[in-house]
């Protein structure tokens, strides 16, 4: 999870700016500061709050079903992105218990949230009905999902479940297959790399579960192209926006897994040079930057995130905090209850 806030911060700055004008202001080379724009701390964006609120959501979901036996998740899942929802203007019926991480201040602030969640959340706080996959709240494509589902594959206790929950949150804001299916193959990417699985096992894994999902041709191919452009080694802005801007699902996806597919450990700082590759495009920045920066976070632990960029890291320890909680609830299966039933 910090991996993709650094990614997400790194990727900021430079989201709508051309990728070589980014290369002429800031060179080909990863910064050696992550708030290279001059703003401290590095701010991250509606990537990372809305990855928060997924994580928190699912620790919900667990007390839940500890405490009830059963649980919908869905509607956890839901109730915590319209809390996200509410720290960005949205209104929303108070139901339950709140919890902290609505009223940490540093999460109200604007970072240009997405306006196919902001509307499909507006949608819900106003009574419609909770979308799925065989009611789909829109036909947008859009990678508002899928930057958003790494704590699912890092808190599911199963591969198949981690795909299921991402595709079931994903659909909760985004109707096109390309929108939830790339949420749910991240989910499941993840799953496999958080437990040591080499990226090509993880991928062959999710492979197998897109096969059987309807509407995944879109996302077949454009995984395909970013699979061969990965054997020709480190991608070039050029390479990158071949694959499209990242601003759908699938492009997102496939720019981020070119990206980490291509890190290179003998490349000096490869960390940072593989997320400054996902960021320094002409496209969608912060969330290509902080999908190849949850995949690499998840495959290599925290030892490969470097230290300095951590140290002026925008809501450093709210992230900290949210990150061990999800494992010692997920994981070690400990009871906290700062994340009551919703």
């Amino acid at each position: 999870m910090l991996g993709g806030a650094i990614g997400d911060a790194l990727g900021y700055p430079v989201e709508f700016i051309r990728g070589d004008q980014i290369e002429w202001k800031h060179g080909v080379s990863a910064p050696e500061r992550l708030d290279f724009d001059g703003k401290t701390p590095a701010r991250i964006s509606d990537d990372t709050q809305m990855t928060l609120f997924t994580a928190e959501g699912l620790m919900r979901a667990r007390a839940r079903l500890e405490d009830r036996g059963m649980c919908h998740v869905p509607s956890v899942m839901a109730s915590a992105l319209l809390r996200w929802y509410e720290t960005q203007g949205g209104k929303i019926a108070s139901t339950g218990d709140r919890g902290w991480l609505v009223d940490e201040r540093g999460l109200h602030a604007l970072r240009a949230p997405g306006n196919t969640c902001m509307s499909a959340l507006a949608a819900l706080a106003q009574g419609a009905g909770l979308p799925s996959v065989e009611r789909p709240p829109n036909d947008s494509k859009g990678c508002g999902a899928v930057m958003r589902v790494a704590p699912l594959g890092l808190g599911a206790n199963s591969r198949e479940t981690a795909w299921e929950l991402a595709r079931d949150q994903g659909v909760l804001t985004h109707g096109h297959p390309s929108g939830y299916l790339s949420a749910a193959y991240f989910a499941s990417v993840i799953w496999d790399v958080a437990r040591g699985g080499s990226l090509d096992d993880a991928a062959a894994h999710a492979d197998a579960l897109l096969a059987a999902a309807t509407g995944r041709d879109e996302l077949v191919a454009v995984l395909a192209r970013a699979r061969a452009l990965a054997a020709n080694g480190a991608p070039t802005a050029a390479t990158i926006e071949s694959l499209g801007g990242g601003w759908t699902g699938e492009e997102a996806l496939a720019i981020a897994m070119l990206c980490a597919w291509t890190y290179d450990p003998a490349e000096p700082r490869g960390f940072e040079q593989a997320l400054w590759r996902a960021a320094a495009h002409s496209g969608d920045s912060d969330s290509t930057a902080a999908i190849t920066g949850n995949l690499l976070g998840a495959r290599l632990g925290a030892g490969a995130l470097p230290v300095a960029w951590l140290d002026v890291l925008e809501l450093r320890e709210v992230i900290d905090r949210i990150a061990v909680d999800l494992h010692t609830t997920m994981i070690r299966g400990e009871r906290l209850r700062s994340y009551p039933p919703n």
